[in-house]
């Protein structure tokens, strides 16, 4: 991918360590119980009421919800036995407050967020966690998801892709949301280990085989030029080495020709144990990239979102 030999095969310290993090997980909790465990290190958020009056998330949710519907959120009858609760560690109080504000995302999310992937059931593979809302399973992921599919929907055009390729996809969240809004196509991750063993066993068991396939970095580099429509990668970038970075962005360069790039990453963030900060404003994009979207990403504020458009 560039004139030196490419480092993508190659962890940073902290996808190191958090690998070795995951491993842990796993064997004190199994993978059946993924979205209590390391669905909290992806992009679930945990909500703990001592960190609430400084939670640039709550603060936007309750800037963009009415009074009616934060009082819904808190008033709405929610189980919080321990039982249900099970393996998460959360205090009861820690429930509660994740609970509200799940249920403020959720809020948001009906209002802005893709319709298709707000429909689709909180699949119960993975333990998710106990909270109902309106009649029914919700989740941060699925929420997430929607606001993120929105977006991804802006960046392609309206086109609907047929080949998508995600690098550090967690357990599959972001894959069951458009493997499920756009079914006639393919998903393709690229991920450490044991992150793509989740995700395979994940999402193995919710769609067709042929649909999926999952990769190493080390074989990522063998995929050939044009083989997708979309690539993406949301909070996973900020994790690496500016040379893994630069690697990656040339790997998309080189294998979505044609295609749409959708990044949601930290506007800044220091990675501790590669002692490296990362401003997302200084990746080294490719020149020729035609930027079509590029915005202050919903709810989570401190994050960017932007899509280009990569010629063929």
């Amino acid at each position: 991918m560039t004139d030196r030999t490419p480092v993508t095969d190659t962890p940073s310290r902290f996808w190191t360590k958090l690998g070795a993090e995951h491993e842990r997980l796993l064997a004190e909790h199994g993978v059946e119980r993924v979205k209590r465990t390391q669905a909290l290190r992806y992009f679930t958020w945990r909500w703990r009421p001592s960190q609430l009056k400084d939670s640039e998330q709550l603060k936007f949710l309750l800037r963009h919800t009415t009074p009616e519907a934060v009082w819904s959120a808190m008033t709405t009858a929610m189980p919080l036995d321990d039982e249900l609760w099970d393996g998460t560690g959360f205090s009861r109080a820690e429930r509660r407050a994740t609970v509200v504000a799940t249920r403020l995302l959720w809020d948001y999310a009906e209002r802005n967020g893709a319709r298709e992937v707000l429909d689709l059931p909180e699949p119960e593979i993975g333990a998710p966690l106990p909270i109902r809302y309106r009649g029914r399973l919700i989740s941060q992921d699925l929420a997430n998801g929607s606001l993120e599919a929105d977006a991804i929907h802006r960046a392609l055009g309206g086109t609907a892709p047929k080949n998508i390729v995600e690098v550090g996809g967690g357990y599959g969240r972001t894959a069951y949301a458009l493997l499920s809004r756009y079914p006639e196509s393919t998903y393709t991750i690229i991920d450490i280990e044991p992150a793509r063993t989740i995700s395979q066993w994940y999402l193995s068991q919710l769609f067709a085989p042929e649909r999926l396939r999952f990769l190493s970095p080390e074989e990522a580099l063998e995929l050939p030029a044009g083989s997708f429509d979309l690539a993406l990668s949301i909070s996973s970038l900020q994790e690496m080495t500016p040379e893994q970075v630069a690697d990656y962005l040339q790997l998309f360069d080189r294998t979505t020709g044609g295609g749409t790039v959708f990044l949601k990453q930290w506007v800044t963030w220091r990675n501790p144990d590669d002692e490296v900060e990362l401003r997302f404003d200084d990746y080294p994009f490719p020149a020729r990239w035609q930027k079509t979207l590029y915005e202050t990403a919903p709810v989570q504020t401190r994050f960017v979102q932007a899509g280009w458009r990569v010629p063929a």
